[in-house]
């Protein structure tokens, strides 16, 4: 193990402070899509007018704006994602270069180093995205049933906006969080160490 250096020190504490401040804004945006949500619930529950227009066909495109939204702000709490994952990597690789493999493997980076190859992190908010959206799905074929189409079109036509938000949804979240360093380290002590 060796000393880090004075620079060693600022540089990790100041790279903690950055990963508390991304995780504060992640959070701050999932804050909003609850307040989109919740105004929606507001609007329906309130107004007769909103529960009929929410039975017409032409209310799909309300629908569908709202899901855009919603996993909008799921994909930039997902780029805030990347940001944090990039500086766990870059502490965990900082710390490794100065304590060595064994001592890591037990520190805070090692789990969230874990966590990310999991992709624990990125399931959580693939399924709040799905969880957040499920009222909005119940209105798509609520909406649906009033197209111009045949009975079964229209259940047909609510499901496939459903499932393209799925897709949609798998594409842009589900990529999991690689490494941002992806060659292999020489610790101080002369020993090559791989990445995870």
């Amino acid at each position: 193990m060796h000393e880090p250096s004075g620079f060693d020190r600022e540089y990790f504490l100041q790279t903690r402070k950055e990963i508390d401040t991304e995780k504060r804004e992640r959070d701050h945006l999932l804050n909003f899509a609850v307040v989109i949500l919740g105004a929606l619930a507001f609007a329906v529950v309130q107004s007769e007018k909103a529960q009929q227009f929410l039975q017409e066909p032409y209310s799909l495109m309300l629908e569908i704006s709202t899901l855009i939204i919603l996993t909008s702000l799921f994909w930039v709490r997902r780029k805030k994602l990347q940001q944090i994952s990039d500086r766990w990597y870059t502490l965990y690789h900082m710390a490794l270069r100065n304590t060595g493999a064994e001592w890591m493997s037990q520190s805070m980076e090692a789990v969230v180093i874990r966590g990310f190859a999991k992709a624990r992190y990125i399931r959580k908010d693939l399924a709040l995205n799905v969880a957040l959206s499920l009222p909005i799905y119940t209105l798509v074929f609520v909406s649906s049933r009033g197209l111009p189409f045949h009975s079964g079109l229209s259940a047909i036509a609510g499901a496939l906006i459903v499932t393209g938000h799925l897709a949609v949804s798998w594409v842009l979240l589900a990529k999991r969080l690689k490494d941002p360093f992806p060659v292999e380290i020489e610790t101080k002590d002369g020993r090559s160490t791989g990445c995870t």
